[in-house]
């Protein structure tokens, strides 16, 4: 579809539409049965349980909750939602942090991606068609039997959709890249209810921002990816120490700097950070990750951090089939979904994250600084937390490799993307009100203790919904933000994917 044809069709909703009001369930519920879409309406027996967010600090009420079966259906939705005035939310796995995937407020009509779900590859090409909706650990599973993967996060249950739209890290993504680099293509439902396609050659302004900032702009339906030839073994590995505060630190610091050595992109790793397991007043610093070179050549690769710390407390170094690795990484969860009650998933919790930037890594005086307000308040915290140090950059990465201005995803260069995760006590409402300011003085601690202009971002796909407009669109977007808008008032310059931090034009 050509963008005077958009414009032409958007024009004339605009001109239909006012503002947004309250929905009427019953003209809703007719116009789905018509169309032999299946839906839930508040007061259904089965609302409750797909209306409740994954982050139960979140509890908004959708308009109604439709589970199309296919991209014309995905479209007959948008139809529908914008003839009742509605904003929509495509929900692929329902994992937002800030519940975005129902809207992020009350009154949101939610397209549930979760039976737009195919994947077919091209035994030639390698090239692999998937619907958003499909889970990572099926996703996994499939594409393995045809000896092909993709690089993506350890949580099997996380839907394709979100996990793209706005990146998608993997302990493969030194090598691989992101899952977003790896999109060449989409079918996706714009706000007028059109169905087109975008690749590089066909809408490349639109490709452009669904890679960075998906959500925003359209409903992916199928995606294209160019997929990977799947490891023969994988090595998964994890050392512990309890450390004392001044030995925290000195690991951090210690950590940074093998990360910036000349790794091999066949290495992905992360420090998880938290109390020490034993109770004893210590931090826990664990060295975990993957390796996809021989086995053999595991131990020189990890060797110069470790001849600089203590004997681990508890070590673990398994070589495994690449699917085994996978089902490692995910710990409790099974990959495959059959027989599992997604709805079921939740947690109480509070998340930021940081990335660091790779030309300034962290101060020293900002490592010791975080590390003092862990040992003083992280171990006294009435919160479940942890932290993850995820190394996306270094020499060698892939992420980094990809020009900034590539894709609307704009942290490329960046060394670490840190997480910082604290949930309540026993992953239940109420989050208490400390939690917030516990999680927010980790993340100034180490921001404060850099340099003034520290160019640093955060990752949109670890959303904090509590910053204010300026932040996030400087954090996430940096200078694409801008360009974002430009093609936000082309495709949908009404905001009909709405939610609070969406663009706007």
């Amino acid at each position: 579809m050509g963008i005077i044809k958009i414009f032409g069709v958007l024009s004339l909703w605009a001109s239909l539409v006012g503002p947004l009001v309250l929905a009427d369930t019953a003209s809703l519920r007719q116009k789905f049965s018509a169309l032999k879409i299946d839906a839930v309406f508040p007061g259904d027996p089965n609302y409750e349980k797909f209306a409740t967010a994954y982050n139960r600090r979140y509890s908004y009420r959708p308009a109604a909750i439709v589970f199309p079966n296919s991209t014309n259906a995905v479209a007959n939705s948008v139809t529908v939602g914008v003839a009742e005035k509605l904003s929509l939310s495509a929900r692929a796995g329902g994992h937002s942090y800030a519940a975005y995937g129902l809207g992020g407020r009350n009154g949101a009509l939610v397209i549930d991606l979760r039976r737009i779900k195919q994947i077919s590859v091209d035994s030639k090409s390698g090239e692999a068609v998937i619907g958003s909706g499909s889970r990572l650990g099926d996703m996994a599973l499939d594409l393995n039997t045809h000896g092909r993967a993709l690089p993506h996060g350890t949580c099997p249950y996380v839907g394709l959709g979100g996990h793209t739209a706005f990146g998608g890290y993997g302990f493969t993504s030194r090598q691989w890249g992101l899952t977003l680099d790896q999109l060449i293509g989409v079918e996706v439902v714009l706000a007028n209810g059109s169905v087109t396609s975008a690749s590089k050659t066909v809408h490349p302004d639109l490709f452009w921002a669904l890679r960075g900032a998906g959500a925003s702009y359209g409903i992916m339906t199928a995606m294209r990816f160019r997929t990977q030839t799947a490891p023969s073994k994988a090595t998964n590995f994890k050392y512990d120490w309890n450390l004392s505060e001044a030995d925290f630190a000195n690991a951090l610091i210690k950590f940074q700097t093998f990360c910036m050595s000349n790794l091999p992109a066949p290495l992905g790793l992360e420090a998880n950070l938290g109390t020490s397991s034993s109770n004893d007043g210590k931090l826990q610093f664990s060295l975990t990750g993957a390796w996809y070179g021989p086995p053999e050549a595991f131990a020189a690769v990890v060797q110069p951090f470790l001849s600089q710390m203590p004997a681990p407390v508890e070590k673990s170094i398994k070589t495994t089939s690449w699917i085994g690795s996978l089902s490692g990484l995910a710990g409790s969860q099974a990959l495959s979904t059959s027989g599992v009650d997604l709805t079921a998933e939740g947690d109480t919790f509070y998340a930021k994250s940081i990335t660091t930037p790779q030309e300034a890594p962290m101060s020293n005086a900002s490592i010791l600084a975080f590390s003092k307000y862990l040992a003083n308040y992280g171990v006294r915290s009435n919160t479940s937390w942890f932290i993850q140090v995820e190394l996306y950059g270094g020499k060698n990465s892939a992420i980094s490799a990809v020009p900034v201005d590539e894709t609307s995803y704009a942290q490329r260069a960046t060394l670490f993307t840190i997480q910082f995760y604290a949930s309540s006590s026993d992953y239940a409402p109420p989050f208490p009100a400390a939690g917030f300011t516990f999680v927010d003085n980790m993340v100034d601690s180490i921001v404060n203790h850099n340099p003034p202009g520290w160019n640093y971002g955060a990752y949109a796909n670890y959303v904090d919904g509590r910053l204010s407009p300026a932040q996030w669109k400087s954090l996430y977007y940096n200078k694409h933000y801008q360009r974002l808008t430009q093609i936000k008032g082309i495709y949908d310059p009404h905001n009909v994917f709405a939610y609070p931090q969406s663009i706007t034009d």
